[in-house]
C-alpha cells in the first residue's frame, strides 16, 4: 500500500518514509484516497473538466482551487482536500504527467488528452535522434501508407525507448508491434516533437518515411510493471463496456 507523504525538510513523497533522510514525514493521503484523486485530476486534466465545473485555458492549464473545490463538490467524501494535497500528488507523479506553476497556482497535463488543448510551448530543444511507437498488427499497414496521426487523442505520443513503447502498447495488447521513428530526419523536414514527460514527447504527425518496424527485443517486466498494465486493461474494458451499455440504452430509447 503507498501512502502519499511530506517530508518537513524534503517534500512530499511516496512510501512510508522520506527517501533522502529516512523520516517517516506528515501523513497526506492513504494508497485508496491517491488513486482515486489522481483519476479524478487526470481526467479534469485531459478529458472531462467541465464534469467538475473546471474551465482550462487554451494550453491546458486550471487553476488548483478549482480543480479542489470541483472534486470537493461532486465526492463530498473528499471534503477535506486541500491545494496541498494536489501539488505533492503532482510533485510526485512518477510518470511525470503534470506541469506545476506554483507562482500562477496552476497545473496542467503535458500529454494523453482527448480534448483539444494547444501544448505548442512545451520544450521542442533535447528532442532523442530516435523515438518509438507501439501499434498492433492490423494498423501496421494503415501507418506505413498514410504515417502516425493522431486517433482517440489530440497528438501523436512517442516514446523515448523501445521498452516504454512496449509497455505502453501491452496496455492494449499482448505483443505491441513497436515502430521506430526517425525523430531527428522528421525534425529537420519541418515537422515539430515536442518534450511532454520523462518518457514521452508528442507531435501533430510523422509523416510515413520516418517510421520503420523496428528491431524486435526482448523485455522483460517486472511483477508490479504487469499488475498495473492488467489494472488498465480491466479499467479500460470496463470503461468500453458503460459506453456500450450507454448506446443500447440510448438506442432502445429511440426505438420506443
Amino acid at each position: 500500500m503507498v501512502q502519499l507523504r511530506e517530508c518537513e525538510k524534503h517534500g512530499p513523497f511516496r512510501g512510508d518514509r522520506c527517501p533522502i533522510c529516512g523520516e517517516e514525514g506528515k501523513f497526506l493521503l492513504n494508497d485508496w484516497e491517491l488513486t482515486a484523486i489522481s483519476r479524478m485530476l487526470t481526467g479534469i486534466l485531459r478529458h472531462f473538466p467541465e464534469k467538475f465545473g473546471v474551465k482550462l485555458d487554451e494550453h491546458g492549464w486550471a487553476p488548483l482551487y478549482e480543480i479542489v473545490r470541483g472534486i470537493k463538490r461532486k465526492h463530498r467524501r473528499f471534503r477535506w482536500l486541500r491545494i496541498r494535497h494536489i501539488v505533492a500528488l503532482v510533485l510526485t507523479d512518477d510518470k511525470g504527467r503534470y506541469q506545476l506553476d506554483m507562482e500562477n497556482k496552476r497545473v496542467r497535463a503535458t500529454y494523453g488528452h482527448s480534448i483539444k488543448v494547444d501544448l505548442s510551448d512545451l520544450p521542442k530543444e533535447g528532442i532523442p535522434d530516435v523515438l518509438y511507437y507501439p501499434t498492433t498488427e492490423e494498423e501496421l499497414e494503415f501507418i506505413q501508407e498514410i504515417g502516425l496521426k493522431p486517433g482517440d487523442r489530440k497528438w501523436v505520443h512517442l516514446s523515448r525507448t523501445y521498452k516504454d513503447a512496449y509497455i505502453a502498447g501491452r496496455h492494449r495488447v499482448d505483443d505491441p508491434v513497436i515502430l521506430e521513428v526517425d525523430a531527428k530526419g522528421a525534425i529537420e523536414a519541418g515537422y515539430e516533437i515536442y518534450a511532454a514527460a520523462k518518457t514521452v514527447f508528442i507531435t501533430h504527425e510523422i509523416p510515413p518515411e520516418f517510421v520503420r518496424v523496428a528491431e524486435k527485443q526482448e523485455v522483460e517486466l517486472s511483477e508490479e510493471e504487469l499488475e498495473r498494465i492488467e489494472e488498465e486493461r480491466r479499467r479500460r474494458e470496463k470503461k468500453l463496456q458503460r459506453e456500450r451499455e450507454k448506446l443500447e440504452r440510448e438506442r432502445e430509447k429511440g426505438k420506443n
